[in-house]
């Protein structure tokens, strides 16, 4: 439950006796950003007694105010990720709401939404695209990977684009985030065919070693059967099993068949909340 709470209390910074009784009066003023922010404190007991009705209450009254991170704090709770009663629909509609709004938290989950498909929202993978597009667009790292994979691909609307795949998978490949190893195996693999690029197996290599170091299995699998018959690098069967071996010790970090998480938040996913 702590760790619910946290997620949905998402205020980045602790509020101080003279913090707080400003956004307590911003908020009796009508301010839906502040009423956002104490609404996270209550939440959390964070400078304030913990207060979970007071925490909805004012969660509602933000998002009645058309505030997007409070259409998605609402969204939460109707998944039941505070504990109260699930409302699959209700918690659609506002995610959809706060996506609509510009909060790219909301956008990203709405997309994996779409893209799973469950019975509050059937896949769609033209709409996943849209919102991949538009979180991506709002900076969010998972879904400028995301849309790499549909301009590679050329599914949900997107054109068959590697140039265009390219580009984002060479934005995403050395941030810190969990995706970024995946995007790392997709450039050795363009490089590799010569998709969108000039064909360079020196660089498609550069690439896959920097996956295989970062974890990701399938590059792990076939920097080793690289090694096995010298492609791209000198052949050596010692190598070779020592990569093959770590292959199926590890999991993925990403996988773009699998979006494996509990929550709309990343790219692992399958059994999203809305199908609950």
């Amino acid at each position: 439950m702590p760790a619910l709470l946290l997620a949905l209390a998402c205020s980045s910074a602790l509020a101080g006796p003279a913090s707080l009784a400003q956004l307590q009066r911003e908020a009796q003023q009508g301010s839906a950003a502040a009423r956002y922010e104490l609404a996270n404190l209550y939440s959390l007991g964070t400078g304030v007694a913990l207060d979970r009705s007071k925490s909805l209450q004012l969660y509602e009254q933000a998002a009645a105010s058309g505030h997007g991170p409070a259409l998605h704090a609402l969204s939460r709770h109707h998944r039941g990720q505070t504990g109260g009663p699930t409302d699959l629909p209700r918690a659609l509609e506002l995610l959809q709401r706060s996506a609509e709004k510009g909060h790219t938290p909301a956008q990203l989950e709405l997309a994996f939404a779409y893209l799973n498909g469950t019975t509050a929202a059937p896949r769609d993978a033209a709409q996943a695209f849209r919102w991949f597009g538009k979180a991506a667009s709002g900076g969010s790292v998972t879904a400028q990977c995301m849309l790499a994979d549909f301009y590679r691909d050329g599914t949900g609307g997107a054109p068959k684009d590697p140039k265009r795949a390219h580009t984002w998978y060479v934005k995403t490949a050395g941030s810190a985030e969990p995706c970024a190893s995946k995007s790392q195996y997709e450039l050795y693999r363009l490089y590799e065919a010569g998709s969108g690029v000039r064909r360079d197996l020196a660089e498609a290599t550069r690439w896959l070693q920097e996956s295989a170091l970062a974890g990701n299995p399938m590059a792990q699998k076939t920097l080793g059967q690289n090694y096995a018959r010298g492609h791209g690098v000198p052949q050596d069967d010692t190598l070779a099993q020592v990569w093959l071996k770590r292959s199926r010790e590890g999991v993925a970090p990403h996988d773009d068949h699998e979006h494996e998480m509990r929550s709309f938040s990343g790219p692992r996913m399958a059994a999203s909340p809305l199908g609950r």
